[in-house]
């Protein structure tokens, strides 16, 4: 697996260079456009392959440290959300703009990053919610290398 994403991200880096090239020495726009679609796949694959085999090996290397039967689901369920709907608007309206006019490829571009943008905003901050601890009303947390508490005075 680790292998197979560095490839895809390589693949991904030398379409992003041959369709630099392919659009210096063309005036074909949409060629482009195709070209750099299949190369933010690539390497979207490419990324969420090595994310994965880290956070296995991460998590392998944590249940190694753990008793057994310590382990919960620290994983937290993502709610529903609006923006993979926003990202299949924006894929027809990129298609419009490769096919009809330009004008709607900007626009799909724009609606596609701002999907992106909502999307990652939302799961980080499920994210950020489910790895911050429970506060107990009331209840003191001590600080790790904070002031001295007055012990052994």
């Amino acid at each position: 697996m680790n292998t197979l994403s560095r490839l895809f991200l390589a693949l991904g880096a030398f379409l992003a260079v041959s369709s630099g090239a392919y659009a210096w020495h063309s005036g074909d726009f949409e060629g482009v456009a195709l070209e750099l679609s299949v190369m933010a796949g690539a390497a979207l694959t490419g990324g969420f392959g090595l994310l994965v085999v880290h956070r296995t090996t991460n998590q392998l290397i944590g249940q190694a440290e753990e008793p057994p039967g310590t382990a919960g689901d620290d994983e937290p369920h993502v709610g529903p959300t609006i923006w993979p709907l926003v990202f299949a608007l924006s894929g027809a309206v990129l298609v419009v703009g490769v096919l009809v006019t330009r004008w709607a490829l900007l626009a799909g571009a724009v609606v596609f990053v701002a999907a992106a943008a909502g999307w990652i905003h939302d799961i980080y901050r499920q994210w950020r919610h489910h790895a911050q601890p429970h506060a107990v009303p009331g209840a003191h947390i001590p600080q790790q290398g904070g002031a001295h508490d007055g012990a052994g005075v």
